[in-house]
């Protein structure tokens, strides 16, 4: 083997070992670099509110009044009572401290509660109007007072509220309210306890302890001035109110 051979395969071998170990030092590199990416990784975010309560509702709760009474009569029976006034069977045995749905007496005295009822929100769009009362002879023996006229734009949103102010309770069945246009309405049987009121819708409805049903399909109280006139049930005037 001459020199020059020797000379070659020298450099040739220097060149392979040089291959060879920058090929090692690069994979040591990637390998390292690997691992220390993976060392610094950041933690996935977590969240950074605790999830906070749902608001607690502060809604009134419906509540049920009670301000008329009803007198038994022949033929009777809970459910039937309880279904003219548009209350549950349960409600009326619960406000009379009831137990038997099929025990009732004739002549007994039964507290018709009014429905639940939940603060209704202020109208906007409509006005009650102050409500003056033209006394009639005997009128003032007679304690039923018409509180205002809720004026509207349609018929099921006008209503008229009539009150007992006075000290013992007035059976309103048979007494009529009619209006300067011919439209009357005869109250069906309802009793008015002390204090207790009733609103008599103009529109169609079904008729409960606090709320009774005229079931037109025309606005009655649509002018000011407009009277009311009330008899009892033997026809005989009591009061004329007016809606000044």
């Amino acid at each position: 083997m001459t020199r020059s051979q020797v000379v070659a395969l020298f450099v040739a071998n220097a060149l392979l070992s040089l291959v060879v170990s920058l090929t090692v030092v690069l994979i040591a590199v990637r390998s390292l670099r690997a691992t220390l990416l993976e060392s610094v990784a950041l933690p996935e975010p977590t969240a950074a509110l605790a999830e906070q309560p749902e608001p607690t509702s502060t809604e009134l709760e419906p509540t049920p009044l009670a301000v008329a009474t009803y007198i038994v009569k022949s033929g009777d029976s809970l459910s039937g009572i309880a279904y003219r006034h548009g209350v549950s069977l349960d409600a009326l045995m619960k406000a009379n401290n009831l137990t038997d749905p099929d025990y009732i007496m004739v002549g007994q005295s039964l507290v018709i509660p009014g429905p639940a009822v939940t603060p209704e929100p202020t109208p906007t769009a409509t006005a009650a109007w102050p409500v003056a009362t033209i006394l009639t002879p005997g009128a003032e023996k007679v304690p039923i007072v018409i509180e205002s006229f809720h004026r509207a734009q349609r018929v099921d949103d006008e209503w008229i509220m009539l009150r007992n102010a006075g000290e013992e309770g007035i059976a309103l069945e048979g007494w009529v309210l009619s209006d300067e246009d011919g439209h009357s309405y005869t109250f069906p049987a309802l009793f008015l306890w002390r204090g207790g009121a009733v609103k008599l819708h103009s529109g169609p409805g079904s008729n409960s302890a606090t709320d009774l049903y005229w079931g037109l399909d025309v606005l009655v109280w649509d002018r000011p001035g407009e009277k009311a006139t009330l008899l009892d049930r033997e026809g005989t005037l009591v009061a004329v109110f007016s809606a000044e």
